[in-house]
Protein backbone atom coordinates (compact mmCIF):
# COMPACT_ATOMS: atom_id res chain seq x y z
CA UNK A 1 0.00 0.00 0.00
CA UNK A 2 1.50 3.86 -0.22
CA UNK A 3 3.25 5.09 2.27
CA UNK A 4 3.91 8.66 1.49
CA UNK A 5 2.77 11.57 2.97
CA UNK A 6 3.21 15.27 2.60
CA UNK A 7 1.42 15.93 6.35
CA UNK A 8 3.61 14.67 9.85
CA UNK A 9 1.76 11.96 11.09
CA UNK A 10 -0.12 11.78 13.94
CA UNK A 11 1.74 10.96 17.27
CA UNK A 12 1.36 7.59 18.89
CA UNK A 13 -1.08 7.72 21.95
CA UNK A 14 -3.00 10.26 20.36
CA UNK A 15 -6.32 9.88 21.43
CA UNK A 16 -9.41 10.23 19.00
CA UNK A 17 -12.32 9.56 20.34
CA UNK A 18 -12.38 6.00 22.07
CA UNK A 19 -9.49 5.27 20.10
CA UNK A 20 -5.85 5.37 20.62
CA UNK A 21 -3.44 5.58 17.61
CA UNK A 22 -0.60 3.04 17.02
CA UNK A 23 1.27 4.01 13.89
CA UNK A 24 0.26 5.54 10.37
CA UNK A 25 0.48 2.89 8.28
CA UNK A 26 -0.45 4.12 4.74
CA UNK A 27 -2.12 6.96 2.69
CA UNK A 28 -4.07 7.62 -0.32
CA UNK A 29 -5.43 10.31 -2.10
CA UNK A 30 -7.61 12.21 0.56
CA UNK A 31 -6.44 10.41 3.94
CA UNK A 32 -3.78 8.51 6.17
CA UNK A 33 -4.82 5.48 7.37
CA UNK A 34 -3.43 4.48 10.83
CA UNK A 35 -3.29 1.87 13.05
CA UNK A 36 -5.84 2.60 16.34
CA UNK A 37 -6.66 0.97 19.74
CA UNK A 38 -10.22 0.76 20.90
CA UNK A 39 -9.09 0.55 24.95
CA UNK A 40 -11.81 -0.96 26.53
CA UNK A 41 -12.44 -3.49 23.85
CA UNK A 42 -9.10 -4.17 23.01
CA UNK A 43 -9.52 -4.73 19.88
CA UNK A 44 -7.56 -2.89 16.96
CA UNK A 45 -9.10 -1.20 13.80
CA UNK A 46 -8.03 1.05 10.89
CA UNK A 47 -8.63 5.02 11.08
CA UNK A 48 -8.82 7.29 8.41
CA UNK A 49 -7.71 10.40 8.49
CA UNK A 50 -8.95 12.96 6.16
CA UNK A 51 -5.90 15.01 5.22
CA UNK A 52 -5.69 18.70 5.94
CA UNK A 53 -3.11 19.32 3.13
CA UNK A 54 -5.34 20.73 0.34
CA UNK A 55 -5.99 24.45 -0.56
CA UNK A 56 -8.88 26.46 0.75
CA UNK A 57 -10.65 25.92 -2.33
CA UNK A 58 -10.28 22.31 -2.23
CA UNK A 59 -11.62 21.80 1.66
CA UNK A 60 -15.48 21.84 1.13
CA UNK A 61 -14.87 19.40 -2.12
CA UNK A 62 -12.67 17.08 -0.02
CA UNK A 63 -15.39 16.77 2.94
CA UNK A 64 -17.63 15.94 1.04
CA UNK A 65 -16.15 12.93 -0.46
CA UNK A 66 -14.82 11.70 2.62
CA UNK A 67 -18.39 11.97 3.78
CA UNK A 68 -19.53 10.31 0.84
CA UNK A 69 -16.96 6.92 0.83
CA UNK A 70 -18.32 6.83 4.98
CA UNK A 71 -22.14 6.93 3.61
CA UNK A 72 -20.75 4.44 0.69
CA UNK A 73 -18.99 2.01 2.55
CA UNK A 74 -21.21 1.76 5.54
CA UNK A 75 -24.59 0.48 3.83
CA UNK A 76 -22.04 -2.43 1.59
CA UNK A 77 -22.44 -5.36 4.45
CA UNK A 78 -20.63 -8.25 2.47
CA UNK A 79 -17.63 -10.26 4.22
CA UNK A 80 -15.10 -9.27 0.58
CA UNK A 81 -15.90 -5.76 1.73
CA UNK A 82 -13.96 -3.93 4.57
CA UNK A 83 -16.47 -2.95 7.34
CA UNK A 84 -17.17 0.77 8.19
CA UNK A 85 -18.40 1.02 11.43
CA UNK A 86 -18.66 4.38 12.78
CA UNK A 87 -17.33 7.80 11.86
CA UNK A 88 -16.57 11.16 13.86
CA UNK A 89 -15.01 14.21 14.21
CA UNK A 90 -12.27 15.17 17.42
CA UNK A 91 -13.41 18.57 18.78
CA UNK A 92 -10.21 19.60 19.60
CA UNK A 93 -7.51 18.37 16.53
CA UNK A 94 -10.57 18.95 14.15
CA UNK A 95 -9.43 15.68 12.46
CA UNK A 96 -12.86 14.24 10.46
CA UNK A 97 -12.51 10.17 10.64
CA UNK A 98 -13.88 6.98 10.19
CA UNK A 99 -13.41 3.24 11.79
CA UNK A 100 -12.84 0.32 9.64
CA UNK A 101 -12.10 -3.01 10.24
CA UNK A 102 -8.36 -3.51 10.28
CA UNK A 103 -7.29 -6.09 7.85
CA UNK A 104 -3.73 -7.60 8.30
CA UNK A 105 -1.58 -10.80 8.42
CA UNK A 106 0.83 -12.17 11.00
CA UNK A 107 4.15 -13.12 10.71
CA UNK A 108 3.61 -16.98 10.01
CA UNK A 109 0.19 -16.31 7.69
CA UNK A 110 2.43 -13.36 6.15
CA UNK A 111 5.27 -16.15 5.08
CA UNK A 112 3.00 -18.64 4.27
CA UNK A 113 1.25 -16.97 1.57
CA UNK A 114 4.81 -15.69 0.07
CA UNK A 115 6.03 -18.79 0.52
CA UNK A 116 4.79 -22.54 -0.19
CA UNK A 117 2.39 -22.53 2.76
CA UNK A 118 -1.53 -22.85 2.37
CA UNK A 119 -3.11 -19.94 1.28
CA UNK A 120 -6.55 -20.33 2.55
CA UNK A 121 -6.60 -21.40 6.10
CA UNK A 122 -8.96 -20.89 8.88
CA UNK A 123 -8.88 -18.19 11.10
CA UNK A 124 -6.62 -18.62 14.47
CA UNK A 125 -6.55 -16.95 17.87
CA UNK A 126 -3.72 -14.29 18.21
CA UNK A 127 -2.19 -12.77 20.73
CA UNK A 128 -3.16 -9.27 22.17
CA UNK A 129 0.25 -8.14 21.30
CA UNK A 130 0.66 -9.82 17.76
CA UNK A 131 1.20 -7.57 15.53
CA UNK A 132 -0.72 -7.67 12.01
CA UNK A 133 0.62 -5.95 9.46
CA UNK A 134 -1.46 -5.17 5.78
CA UNK A 135 -1.07 -6.82 2.24
CA UNK A 136 -2.43 -5.61 -0.69
CA UNK A 137 -2.61 -7.90 -3.88
CA UNK A 138 -0.28 -5.39 -5.05
CA UNK A 139 2.32 -5.57 -2.58
CA UNK A 140 2.09 -9.58 -3.16
CA UNK A 141 2.80 -9.20 -6.51
CA UNK A 142 5.93 -7.14 -5.43
CA UNK A 143 6.69 -9.51 -2.86
CA UNK A 144 6.00 -13.08 -4.94
CA UNK A 145 5.42 -12.18 -8.40
CA UNK A 146 2.44 -13.52 -10.71
CA UNK A 147 -0.45 -15.15 -8.18
CA UNK A 148 -1.41 -19.13 -9.40
CA UNK A 149 -4.23 -19.17 -11.98
CA UNK A 150 -5.95 -21.36 -9.36
CA UNK A 151 -5.82 -19.26 -6.30
CA UNK A 152 -6.83 -16.04 -8.51
CA UNK A 153 -9.76 -17.34 -9.86
CA UNK A 154 -11.63 -17.74 -6.25
CA UNK A 155 -10.03 -14.27 -5.54
CA UNK A 156 -11.69 -12.99 -8.73
CA UNK A 157 -15.01 -14.93 -7.76
CA UNK A 158 -14.74 -12.77 -4.25
CA UNK A 159 -14.29 -9.52 -6.00
CA UNK A 160 -17.37 -10.24 -7.93
CA UNK A 161 -19.32 -11.39 -5.56
CA UNK A 162 -18.34 -8.01 -3.38
CA UNK A 163 -18.45 -5.94 -6.48
CA UNK A 164 -21.94 -7.33 -7.37
CA UNK A 165 -23.21 -6.87 -3.95
CA UNK A 166 -22.00 -2.63 -3.95
CA UNK A 167 -23.92 -2.84 -7.41
CA UNK A 168 -27.39 -3.87 -6.52
CA UNK A 169 -26.79 -0.80 -3.55
CA UNK A 170 -26.52 1.47 -6.29
CA UNK A 171 -22.54 1.53 -6.33
CA UNK A 172 -19.84 1.77 -8.90
CA UNK A 173 -16.56 1.26 -7.47
CA UNK A 174 -14.29 4.03 -10.17
CA UNK A 175 -10.85 2.68 -8.77
CA UNK A 176 -10.46 -1.13 -8.32
CA UNK A 177 -6.87 -1.77 -8.60
CA UNK A 178 -4.56 -4.04 -7.00
CA UNK A 179 -3.72 -2.17 -4.31
CA UNK A 180 -7.09 -1.93 -3.00
CA UNK A 181 -7.64 -5.23 -2.48
CA UNK A 182 -6.02 -6.55 0.73
CA UNK A 183 -5.62 -9.83 2.17
CA UNK A 184 -7.12 -11.40 5.22
CA UNK A 185 -6.17 -13.76 7.84
CA UNK A 186 -8.06 -16.45 5.85
CA UNK A 187 -6.58 -16.08 2.81
CA UNK A 188 -9.73 -14.32 1.35
CA UNK A 189 -9.44 -10.71 -0.39
CA UNK A 190 -11.51 -7.90 0.98
CA UNK A 191 -12.29 -4.50 -1.21
CA UNK A 192 -11.90 -1.08 -0.15
CA UNK A 193 -11.49 2.27 -0.71
CA UNK A 194 -14.69 3.65 -2.25
CA UNK A 195 -13.34 7.55 -1.77
CA UNK A 196 -14.33 8.01 -5.49
CA UNK A 197 -17.37 5.63 -6.18
CA UNK A 198 -20.33 6.66 -7.51
CA UNK A 199 -23.62 6.26 -6.96
CA UNK A 200 -25.28 4.85 -10.47
CA UNK A 201 -28.98 6.57 -9.58
CA UNK A 202 -27.46 9.98 -8.85
CA UNK A 203 -24.55 10.09 -11.85
CA UNK A 204 -27.23 10.20 -14.25
CA UNK A 205 -28.49 13.52 -13.10
CA UNK A 206 -25.37 15.06 -12.43
CA UNK A 207 -23.69 14.74 -15.26
CA UNK A 208 -20.37 15.10 -16.13
CA UNK A 209 -20.39 18.83 -15.82
CA UNK A 210 -19.58 18.45 -11.78
CA UNK A 211 -16.25 17.41 -12.25
CA UNK A 212 -15.77 18.62 -15.83
CA UNK A 213 -12.39 18.24 -17.11
CA UNK A 214 -11.63 16.08 -14.55
CA UNK A 215 -10.51 12.18 -14.59
CA UNK A 216 -11.20 10.38 -11.32
CA UNK A 217 -9.29 7.15 -11.27
CA UNK A 218 -6.16 5.05 -11.78
CA UNK A 219 -4.88 5.19 -15.37
CA UNK A 220 -3.39 1.55 -15.20
CA UNK A 221 -7.01 0.14 -14.87
CA UNK A 222 -8.96 2.63 -15.70
CA UNK A 223 -12.21 1.79 -18.25
CA UNK A 224 -12.38 3.57 -21.23
CA UNK A 225 -16.03 4.96 -20.02
CA UNK A 226 -14.56 6.61 -17.37
CA UNK A 227 -11.90 8.62 -19.70
CA UNK A 228 -14.70 9.61 -21.81
CA UNK A 229 -16.43 10.50 -18.66
CA UNK A 230 -19.67 8.88 -19.12
CA UNK A 231 -22.42 10.20 -17.07
CA UNK A 232 -23.92 6.56 -17.05
CA UNK A 233 -21.16 4.39 -15.08
CA UNK A 234 -22.19 1.25 -14.32
CA UNK A 235 -21.08 -2.16 -13.22
CA UNK A 236 -19.23 -2.63 -16.98
CA UNK A 237 -16.74 0.27 -15.89
CA UNK A 238 -16.04 -2.12 -12.86
CA UNK A 239 -15.90 -5.64 -15.12
CA UNK A 240 -13.08 -3.79 -17.09
CA UNK A 241 -11.35 -2.66 -13.96
CA UNK A 242 -11.23 -5.85 -12.68
CA UNK A 243 -10.11 -7.45 -15.67
CA UNK A 244 -7.00 -4.68 -15.71
CA UNK A 245 -6.03 -6.18 -12.51
CA UNK A 246 -6.43 -9.85 -13.39
CA UNK A 247 -4.36 -9.12 -16.14
CA UNK A 248 -1.73 -7.69 -14.26
CA UNK A 249 -1.66 -10.33 -11.07
CA UNK A 250 -1.74 -13.19 -13.49
CA UNK A 251 1.19 -12.10 -15.48
CA UNK A 252 2.88 -9.40 -13.33
CA UNK A 253 2.71 -6.84 -17.04
CA UNK A 254 0.32 -4.18 -16.71
CA UNK A 255 -1.93 -3.62 -19.58
CA UNK A 256 -0.37 -0.88 -21.03
CA UNK A 257 2.94 0.25 -19.58
CA UNK A 258 3.17 4.18 -20.78
CA UNK A 259 5.40 6.30 -19.82
CA UNK A 260 3.08 8.62 -18.83
CA UNK A 261 -0.47 8.73 -17.49
CA UNK A 262 -1.95 10.28 -20.89
CA UNK A 263 -0.07 7.45 -22.83
CA UNK A 264 -1.50 5.02 -20.50
CA UNK A 265 -5.13 6.50 -21.11
CA UNK A 266 -4.83 7.03 -24.75
CA UNK A 267 -4.12 3.43 -25.29
CA UNK A 268 -6.98 2.28 -23.18
CA UNK A 269 -9.27 4.29 -25.99
CA UNK A 270 -7.52 3.53 -28.64
CA UNK A 271 -6.31 0.91 -31.25
CA UNK A 272 -3.98 -0.57 -28.62
CA UNK A 273 -4.11 -4.04 -27.57
CA UNK A 274 -1.90 -5.88 -24.99
CA UNK A 275 -0.53 -9.98 -25.58
CA UNK A 276 -2.67 -12.58 -24.95
CA UNK A 277 -1.69 -13.39 -21.51
CA UNK A 278 -1.01 -16.79 -22.63
CA UNK A 279 2.42 -15.51 -24.23
CA UNK A 280 3.57 -14.22 -20.95
CA UNK A 281 2.32 -17.56 -18.40
CA UNK A 282 1.55 -20.08 -21.22
CA UNK A 283 0.13 -22.23 -18.05
CA UNK A 284 -2.59 -19.88 -17.87
CA UNK A 285 -6.05 -21.81 -19.31
CA UNK A 286 -7.26 -20.71 -23.05
CA UNK A 287 -10.91 -20.39 -21.00
CA UNK A 288 -9.80 -17.82 -19.08
CA UNK A 289 -7.59 -16.08 -21.57
CA UNK A 290 -10.97 -15.11 -23.26
CA UNK A 291 -12.69 -14.53 -20.47
CA UNK A 292 -10.25 -11.58 -20.01
CA UNK A 293 -10.82 -10.88 -23.79
CA UNK A 294 -14.04 -10.00 -22.97
CA UNK A 295 -13.69 -8.31 -19.82
CA UNK A 296 -11.47 -6.18 -21.59
CA UNK A 297 -13.92 -4.98 -24.19
CA UNK A 298 -13.84 -1.31 -25.44
CA UNK A 299 -16.95 -0.95 -26.25
CA UNK A 300 -19.37 -1.46 -23.17
CA UNK A 301 -21.86 -2.80 -24.82
CA UNK A 302 -19.17 -5.60 -25.69
CA UNK A 303 -18.57 -6.67 -22.15
CA UNK A 304 -20.03 -9.24 -19.46
CA UNK A 305 -23.67 -7.08 -19.39
CA UNK A 306 -23.37 -7.40 -15.54
CA UNK A 307 -21.88 -9.09 -12.23
CA UNK A 308 -23.91 -12.08 -12.37
CA UNK A 309 -23.28 -13.37 -16.15
CA UNK A 310 -19.55 -13.11 -15.15
CA UNK A 311 -19.73 -14.66 -11.95
CA UNK A 312 -21.54 -17.84 -14.11
CA UNK A 313 -18.62 -17.56 -16.47
CA UNK A 314 -15.96 -18.04 -13.15
CA UNK A 315 -17.58 -20.75 -12.43
CA UNK A 316 -17.69 -22.61 -15.66
CA UNK A 317 -13.79 -22.24 -15.29
CA UNK A 318 -14.02 -24.10 -11.50
CA UNK A 319 -16.27 -26.79 -13.75
CA UNK A 320 -14.42 -27.10 -16.84
CA UNK A 321 -17.35 -25.85 -18.77
CA UNK A 322 -17.80 -23.93 -21.73
CA UNK A 323 -17.91 -20.26 -21.13
CA UNK A 324 -20.91 -17.72 -22.24
CA UNK A 325 -18.31 -15.18 -23.51
CA UNK A 326 -17.09 -15.84 -27.24
CA UNK A 327 -13.68 -14.43 -28.75
CA UNK A 328 -14.43 -10.49 -29.45
CA UNK A 329 -13.16 -9.18 -33.34
CA UNK A 330 -9.20 -7.85 -32.90
CA UNK A 331 -9.12 -4.56 -31.56
CA UNK A 332 -12.47 -4.88 -29.60
CA UNK A 333 -10.84 -5.75 -26.50
CA UNK A 334 -7.65 -4.18 -24.93
CA UNK A 335 -6.33 -7.41 -24.71
CA UNK A 336 -5.77 -10.18 -27.73
CA UNK A 337 -7.26 -13.53 -27.33
CA UNK A 338 -5.49 -16.30 -30.18
CA UNK A 339 -8.70 -17.90 -31.13
CA UNK A 340 -6.29 -20.89 -33.00
CA UNK A 341 -4.46 -21.82 -29.71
Amino acid sequence: MATTSTVPAIPPRTAIGDYRVLERFASGGMGDLYRVVNPLLREVFAMKVLRDDTGASHRTESVQRFFEEARTTVRLRHGNIVTLHTMGLEPISGHLYFIMDYVGLTAQRRAQILGEGPWFAAPTTESEDETREPMSLEDLLTLRGPIPEEILRILAADIAAALNHAHQAGVVHCDLKPDNLMVDADGTVKVMDLGISRSVLTAAKEGAADNAGEIMGTPAYMSPDQIYDLPDLDCRADIYSLGATLYHLLTGHVLFPGKTDQQVVDAHIGPNFARDPRVLMPAIPRPLALMLNRMLAKDRTLRYPNWETLAADIAHLYAGEPLLATPLKPGESSVSFTAEW
